[in-house]
């Protein structure tokens, strides 16, 4: 996402007036430990550039230290951009000559070497790649891409990310095999898919839908057992027919739903979209209990729009192989104050952290990357990057964000006098739920979790309560419930 949106969240913040943008959302817990059964799971990590960077491995270390199960990799679409394709170029070769995968090994191989699992991904055509006719105000790399040239180029990264295929710094050995490969980075805007409309019709999503599938018959050909995520979307979209594209209206006419009134219906559909997860970037506007204003806009907490499409396309077969489709979040984050001046005090971004991975979850979401692990450094401008991470530039820790994403804490009143406590272990062991009594934390209740696993404990909580969690050693921040 690019930096000005993590802006525009921090500084209209304060200027939304609207009370129910601040409210606490209290979303019931969709499995009860109690019950007896184990909550559902969530994966989390960071998507940052500094990965394939060539310091790359020393940032995904600290990711991993950080509690990070997945990164997202940004390898690019590495071949030659030429207005003609290299001559003799083999594109679903991943040996050929003019591929330059230095960057993307070491980062694969690094990150694998982490135990991290790597979501693989790439945007942006070659060339060589592009539809004809591309005009001067078009961003590079977006125009028409050639379905053919990406499932080529599927083919390749596939191949060389199937374990199987030497690594060319150790011959001797295998590059790792690669968890699950992205196509394209927020499709919904022109920055990245061109052209977003054509004569009043939103025709981005057609031409995603015929990138996709050459994408994901191009993975299955090689490796059937590798996961294939569509793009996440941007948040937001502009009205009516220009510019961008929002992200339930273009999720609709990728897997050909129509809308009737309040009513959803599968449409008509010739091609229909092949993946086998879902992928959105719900950025917010204030704090993550803050909707989308617009009814096609997808936010933190209207994950709902996105199921709701997904799930009648898997019924009406707009959206294949016939599974359970899950919904990743590849990409959301707060930019902080300092070093952003239109950030939010990190002890603030801490609390909206954790309340994002909650609500996330809470509406079905199993993995969620945050952007970013390390900020960027403000050039040109701190309104064109992002100071979104756990650390800063020079590599200081922000000890809130970082205690937040290590070991996440969510209090909700579930009912008078009591409170439902949510949170994400960083370690295998019983978490003690403690409140603040007298000067002291006393403990209230506990449970066994898994290392990454999460857990929902109704605990007593008559009146205002601070509470925090504990286990192996690992404390998370205190939270505060009126």
């Amino acid at each position: 996402m690019p930096g000005r949106w993590l802006a525009l969240g921090a500084l209209v913040a304060s200027l939304v007036v609207p009370a129910v943008l601040f409210a606490t959302l209290v979303v019931a817990p969709a499995v009860s430990s109690a019950a007896g059964a184990s909550p559902p799971a969530l994966d989390v990590g960071f998507f940052d550039g500094a990965f394939t960077a060539p310091d790359g491995a020393r940032w995904l270390s600290r990711a991993k230290a950080a509690g990070a199960d997945v990164v997202r990799l940004d390898v690019g679409w590495v071949a030659p951009d030429t207005p003609r394709a290299p001559k003799g170029f083999r594109p679903e070769d991943p040996a050929d000559p003019n591929y330059d995968f230095k960057a993307a090994d070491a980062a694969v191989r690094a990150a694998s070497a982490d135990g991290l699992k790597v979501i693989l991904d790439f945007t942006g055509a070659p060339r060589w790649a592009e539809g004809a006719g591309m005009p001067h105000k078009a961003f590079p790399g977006s125009w028409e891409p050639s379905a053919a040239a990406v499932g080529a180029y599927a083919v390749a990264l596939a191949r060389r990310y199937s374990g199987r295929f030497p690594d060319p710094a150790n011959p001797r050995r295998r590059l790792p095999r690669v968890w699950a490969f992205q196509l394209w980075n927020e499709p919904n805007l022109p920055e990245y898919l061109a052209p977003q409309w054509v004569d009043g019709r939103a025709e981005a999503p057609i031409f995603y839908r015929r990138m996709l599938n050459a994408f994901y018959a191009g993975i299955k050909s090689v490796d059937p057992g590798a996961l294939v995520v569509t793009a996440g979307t941007a948040p937001f979209g502009d009205p009516g027919t220009h510019g961008r594209i929002p992200p339930a209206l273009f999720w609709r006419d990728v897997l050909c739903v129509r809308e009737l009134g309040a009513r959803l219906e599968g449409a008509r559909c010739s091609d229909p979209a092949h993946f086998d997860v879902l992928a959105h970037h719900p950025y917010s506007v204030g704090p993550p209990t803050a909707r989308a204003l617009n009814p096609d806009d997808v936010s933190i907490p209207d994950i709902g729009k996105l199921t709701r499409i997904l799930r009648v396309a898997e019924q009406t077969g707009g959206a294949l192989p016939h599974i359970h489709h899950p919904i990743w979040v590849t990409e959301v984050g707060y930019n902080t104050k300092p070093p952003n001046p239109g950030g939010v005090p990190t002890a603030t971004a801490a609390r909206w952290l954790e309340q994002a991975l909650e609500l996330l979850w809470s509406q079905g979401v199993s993995l969620v990357t945050w952007y970013k692990l390390v900020d960027d450094p403000p050039y040109p401008s701190y309104g064109t990057t992002s100071q979104s991470g756990i650390y800063y530039v020079d590599g200081g820790l922000k000890p809130p964000l970082a205690q937040a994403f290590a070991f996440p804490l969510v209090a909700t009143r579930s009912a008078p006098g009591e409170l439902s406590v949510w949170g994400r272990s960083p370690a295998s062991g019983r978490v003690v739920i403690e409140r603040l009594a007298g000067g002291a934390w006393k403990p209230l209740a506990s449970r066994f979790v898994a290392r990454g696993g999460t857990f929902v404990v109704d605990v007593p909580g008559a009146g205002p309560a601070t509470l925090r969690a504990e286990v192996a050693g690992h404390l998370s921040l205190p939270w505060t419930q009126p």
